[in-house]
């Protein structure tokens, strides 16, 4: 490489300026999350990316890397929807770092990004690493986020992974086991469409087996910007919950109906994990969870889908997880930067998180 070259190569340096986020103490420990999520993004890319960092530049923290062509329109717009994604700058002169080119941010969002964090509760997850676990998930699978997404979150607590979905346009499903949750999200929004004017249709109704504990309600919203928009197929936009048990899940939903599935298990603090046919006994311990969910929810997933759910890994450790996925026929993503999403949360709650692909 001649010294030309060398130089247009460093005039193709870029800088993500990180989100401060609402929650300091999470941004505190996501500089590795952040060079993970980061480093999975730019393998989807256009152009062959290297040097991916991160570097304080007048006291501001930047995720930075390079490549060999400048950014398309489509990197552009990969890079705006990351967790921790606040403004990106282009090196202008190597030889100067503070000489940065502002690139205007790409606009994603079907639905004001607020929505996630407007319903609060006890035990909510952060919202940036519900997001973060949302881009991991279509980034390691085989899609787009331009397809026609269907993510299923199958312990859906108060949708907040459905919104996170909603919020990039796909279509989301839940499963969640208790009804004042599934209630309180689905009035939630119900209101949040009638305030911003969607066009929108909503049902709920029963179903199930003659036993008690086979009944399930569904909540189904079809929903869209215009009246256009909502009478075609295509372009309207499906909310789903079910309050059911999330190891049934093939009962509720076609096999291979899903891209996505993604779930923050519940860590045994605010809530516990409900287990066997007639939801009697908690536990802390998210394997036994697993263990009795996976099956049914590997046949949802299309090949060349991912499955990311996070856990409390002082509960228990990741090669037992690693071997109940391997075990129901998932590949676990187990190499870097897969491994660098391990954060400590507070004192008893160290947060990771599992991604598995089902093959093609």
């Amino acid at each position: 490489m001649n010294l030309s070259q060398t130089a247009e190569k460093m005039m193709n340096k870029y800088l993500i300026l990180q989100h401060p986020g609402a929650n300091s103490a999470y941004y505190t420990s996501s500089e590795e999350l952040a060079l993970a999520e980061l480093q999975i993004a730019c393998n989807r890319l256009q152009t062959r990316s290297e040097k991916i960092q991160a570097e304080e530049i007048a006291d501001l923290r930047y995720l930075t890397f390079e490549v060999e062509t400048e950014l398309t329109e489509s990197d552009i717009k990969i890079l705006s929807r990351l967790s921790f994604f606040f403004a990106l700058f282009q090196q202008v002169n190597s030889n100067d770092p503070m000489l940065l080119r502002p690139i205007a941010r790409a606009p994603f969002e079907f639905v004001d990004e607020k929505i996630s964090s407007l319903l609060k509760y006890a035990g909510k997850t952060n919202v940036q690493f519900t997001r973060m676990m949302v881009n991991v998930a279509l980034l390691s699978s085989d899609f787009h986020y331009e397809d026609r997404i269907r993510l299923l979150d199958p312990v859906a607590g108060k949708a907040t992974t459905m919104f996170e979905g909603i919020i990039q346009g796909f279509n989301v499903f839940g499963v969640e086991i208790e009804h004042k949750s599934v209630h309180e999200a689905t009035i939630f929004f119900k209101k949040y469409l009638e305030r911003e004017k969607f066009i929108h249709t909503f049902d709920k109704h029963k179903s199930g087996g003659n036993q008690k504990t086979e009944i399930i309600t569904q909540y189904k919203f079809s929903y869209a910007k215009t009246r256009e928009e909502f009478d075609v197929e295509e372009t309207n936009k499906k909310f789903q919950m079910i309050c059911g048990n999330s190891q049934n899940v093939s009962d509720y939903f076609k096999n291979e109906s899903m891209h996505l599935i993604v779930g923050d298990l519940p860590y045994g603090i605010a809530h516990g994990n409900t287990v066997g046919k007639k939801f009697k006994s908690v536990t802390r311990n998210p394997s036994e969870l697993l263990d009795l969910s996976l099956p049914d929810w590997y046949k949802l997933l299309i090949p060349g889908g991912v499955i990311v759910v996070a856990w409390n890994s002082y509960v228990v450790g990741f090669d037992i997880l690693n071997e109940i996925f391997k075990k129901n026929g998932f590949r676990v993503l187990d190499a870097e930067p897969y491994t660098k999403f391990e954060h400590l949360v507070d004192k008893s709650i160290r947060r990771d998180i599992v991604v598995a692909k089902k093959g093609t």
